[in-house]
């Protein structure tokens, strides 16, 4: 007889044998026992934990000589048929490649055929989420009133792609992720049933891998019992290709210290060893897991499958809680791009780079920064330093750690800077000052400012002053001057940041597009010179982005127009108010617009569509030089 792999071998025969599905086991036999045997069963769970064996085990359950039965015999004709996939009155179907509509009406047309020999006639339908909507429209009514004989146990790994419809004409039993207690037990089992001498640190490793699947755990036993006698650990990290927990402690506590070239060396050595990259950012990522984990609670057992709590302890000290999170969005967003590099190893590299030098702007990298500057402080204040104003002082609650602490930064002012309304002025996030520098040695010193004192235009300015501008100050009749579109520019290219943030790239092209026009403090109305921007421009999905942006920004709900405007009209929109930075550090206005420089002769003949271009995405004319 041919060779059987051992998940095949060990495939469990009777509800007994189910490991890690008490549940599941106690409520099947409960009901065989009472006779209350449904017409449909829906089996729901990751792979690998038992859907098709409780399927085949249930069959042979209502289909024993002696049954039904919650403990069928596994001795008479119908359990060995069934045991060998050869009963006519078992039937699997394997909805990936029986998926049509065409497929069901022949099952709908054989189900009313009494069964050949056994008591029930069970349909065993797997991986049913594959099937089409049109083929469950056309099972309904035979799911919802089958023959007496008939049973439909379905099987699948994703239930929400299931109808509705034909979840409330099944008995849903949903499969639990094994254990790896409940694995490694099952495995050692298996080993010695199988003669596999193995030791138990593989037997764990091998049950942490199989992510509560016990037949990816057994399969993974079969190969591994191939290549070594006996199994060790380090066997299943050559057939998984994982590092290990040392060789990712090592990089972890070079990744603390910012050993940057002792990193790569040992980036370097597991590629040399064949190591798959994205399998390396894995295993940093689960320990960066435990190491945040043991912080908050040492206790927490689960931890302890990346490593001892002696080794963590010793690595714990290397990162700050911040510094852990960041790592850990880097990481994750390393795994990412690998996918979409061609050179995998190069970002590997970068990540390591940017780990070790504590570069990022992301929110948990800025922490980090804000941290040690509070650290900093902190230690100037303790060694007799000056006292720093109230404005600088970190804020804590009682009972917290100086590292948990949030710092405050000061309002700078500027006496001539006009006030900014409050869309304008909270819409860009605040940048630090420049004069919050901090020497180690030395104490900070800061001089205050005066407040500024408001023009006489500021001071008339109010909420519910009709005749003023809300953004610009005092507002004038006539044609439109230029300063009036500033703050409409402003927030316009907050819109544009906010699209570009929130990686909405097709809407930001079109956005683009568009010029601002006007803003009267409810309304922001631009403009595009093409029919098909427009139309763009006043979908509902990218008008709710502009306005989700704008509220998110200001904290006030705004007003969305578009306009079709002329070539025209369109320059001078962008004459009188140029794309300027966006942020809230505003330097008093001009007393005239300034004026761009007028166009050249070569500029001026310049193609209808480079003008086009450049007027859409920017940029200069530069005269190459190269060949004269």
């Amino acid at each position: 007889m041919s060779y059987v792999a051992l998940y095949r071998t060990w495939r469990p025969q009777d509800f007994d044998g189910l490991v890690g599905q008490e549940h599941i086991r106690k409520a099947l036999t409960n009901a065989l026992e009472s006779g209350r045997i449904s017409h449909a069963y829906l089996f729901t769970g990751p792979r690998g934990t038992g859907k098709t064996s409780t399927a085949r085990i249930l069959a042979k359950a209502l289909n024993c000589e002696k049954g039904p039965t919650p403990h069928p015999c596994n001795a008479c004709d119908h359990c060995l048929e069934i045991t060998e996939g050869t009963s006519a009155d078992v039937i699997e179907i394997d909805a990936a490649s029986n998926r049509g509509i065409d497929e069901i009406r022949k099952l709908r047309e054989q189900v009313h055929f009494a069964p050949v020999s056994s008591r029930y006639k069970v349909y065993i339908i797997d991986e049913v989420h594959m099937i089409t909507m049109d083929a469950f429209n056309a099972l309904l009514k035979t799911l919802e009133e089958p023959p007496e004989h008939v049973v439909f146990i379905l099987a699948t790994t994703e239930p929400h792609k299931i109808p509705t419809t034909i979840h409330s004409r099944c008995q849903r039993f949903d499969f639990r992720r094994v254990t790896v207690d409940d694995i490694a037990a099952h495995l050692k089992k298996v080993a010695e049933g199988s003669k596999i001498n193995a030791e138990p640190d593989a037997l764990r490793l091998m049950a942490i891998q199989a992510d509560g699947g016990m037949r990816d755990a057994v399969g993974l036993l079969d190969q591994c019992s191939i290549m070594a006698d006996p199994v060790t650990a380090e066997t299943v990290r050559q057939v998984l290709g994982i590092a290990g927990r040392d060789t990712m402690r090592a990089l972890v506590e070079k990744i603390g210290r910012r050993d940057l070239p002792a990193a790569l060396d040992l980036l370097n050595q597991l590629m040399d060893d064949g190591k798959d990259v994205t399998q390396v950012l894995t295993e940093l990522l689960e320990y960066m897991r435990a190491l945040l984990l043991y912080q908050a609670d040492p206790a927490y057992q689960e931890i302890y499958l990346t490593d001892t709590a002696e080794n963590l302890k010793t690595v714990e000290p290397l990162f700050t809680r911040s510094r852990i999170l960041a790592a850990t969005e880097r990481i994750h967003e390393a795994s990412l791009d690998v996918k979409r590099s061609l050179r995998s190893k190069i970002v590997a590299e970068i990540c390591l780079y940017d780990l070790c030098r504590g570069e990022g702007d992301s929110p948990a990298a800025l922490l980090s920064r804000i941290e040690t500057l509070e650290g900093e402080v902190t230690r100037l204040m303790e060694g007799g330093a000056p006292a720093v104003s109230a404005a600088f002082e970190p804020s804590r609650k009682k009972g917290t750690e100086t590292r948990e602490a949030a710092f405050v930064y000061p309002k700078e002012t500027v006496p001539d800077t006009p006030p900014l309304t409050q869309a304008e002025a909270s819409f860009s996030p605040a940048k630090e000052p420049a004069a919050t520098s901090f020497k180690r040695r030395q104490a900070p010193s800061f001089e205050k400012k005066a407040p500024a004192v408001p023009q006489p235009a500021q001071q008339k300015m109010g909420a519910g002053d009709a005749s003023l501008h809300p953004c610009l100050g005092e507002k004038t009749d006539g044609p439109r001057q230029p300063s009036d579109l500033a703050g409409a520019q402003r927030l316009w290219n907050g819109v544009l940041q906010g699209l570009k943030q929130r990686h909405k790239m097709g809407f930001f092209a079109y956005a683009r597009m568009a010029s601002p026009l006007d803003f009267d403090g409810k309304r922001l109305t631009v403009g595009t010179a093409t029919q098909v921007a427009k139309d763009r421009l006043e979908r509902n999905d990218l008008r709710d982005e502009v306005l989700a942006i704008l509220k998110a920004g200001t904290g006030q709900n705004f007003e969305f127009a578009v306009e079709q405007a002329s070539e025209k009209q369109m320059e001078a929109a962008r004459k009188a108010a140029p794309r300027a930075a966006f942020s809230p550090q505003h330097k008093a206005a001009p007393s005239a617009p300034p004026q761009e420089a007028p166009l050249s002769k070569e500029d001026d003949e310049l193609p209808e569509t480079v003008k086009r271009a450049m007027m859409v995405f920017g940029g200069n004319l530069v005269k190459d030089d190269s060949n004269q």
